[in-house]
């Protein structure tokens, strides 16, 4: 069992530290193994994932942890106790990682700062956008510029997957609602390739 919990301590690490760099290197992507589903079902899912990346993380990490912690201080004796409060801790780990981001998920806490900077903006369309669906947008402003995922503020918007440059209207849930910008139209004065 020794070499089980210091696969899952080096393992829970190393995912850990895989997460921080991603983050810190600007990729946020779905390193916490999220899937983005369109509709009202992503919030239903998303709402308490036991099964995540994340959640597998802190589990690996505290059962490791926990079972080479006894193992050295009980000098091998207790290995059913071992287990047991190993996966115990683990187990407490991924739930209270899955309550704590749940939490910050739901309040203002979980949103970035400048979320709001955004509102009004023009942006580029990256990512066509779609009819009940989600696109990504280019934004800058004030020196500043990121990636963010967009869908049309009206859900009945004509062609949004023509928009080429895009208004921000409102920021929700991370998600930029749009509408298309009147300056540049895309049947009027959008430029064209090879023209």
């Amino acid at each position: 069992m020794t070499a089980l919990y210091w696969f899952a301590m080096v393992v829970g690490v190393g995912m850990y530290l895989f997460s921080v760099f991603a983050d810190t290197s600007g990729s946020h992507g779905d390193v916490d193994g999220h899937l983005h589903i369109d509709g009202d079902t992503h919030h239903a899912l998303d709402t308490y994932k036991l099964l995540s990346l994340r959640n597998a993380t802190y589990f690996l990490f505290a059962f490791g942890v926990t079972g080479v912690s006894l193992n050295w201080m009980w000098g091998g004796q207790r290995g059913l106790l071992t287990a047991l409060l190993a996966l115990f801790i683990g187990g407490v780990g991924a739930s209270l990682s899955t309550v704590a981001f749940g939490w910050l998920r739901k309040s203002e806490s979980g949103e970035m700062p400048g979320d709001r900077a955004w509102v009004g903006a023009t942006a580029q369309v990256v990512l066509p956008l779609q009819a009940g669906g989600t696109g990504k947008i280019f934004v800058s402003r004030g020196g500043r510029s990121q990636e963010l995922l967009a869908q049309p503020f009206d859900d009945g918007a004509a062609n949004p997957e023509l928009w080429l440059s895009v208004v921000i209207l409102e920021i929700r849930d991370g998600v930029a609602l749009v509408a298309p910008n009147d300056e540049l139209s895309p049947e009027t004065d959008a430029p064209r390739l090879g023209a």
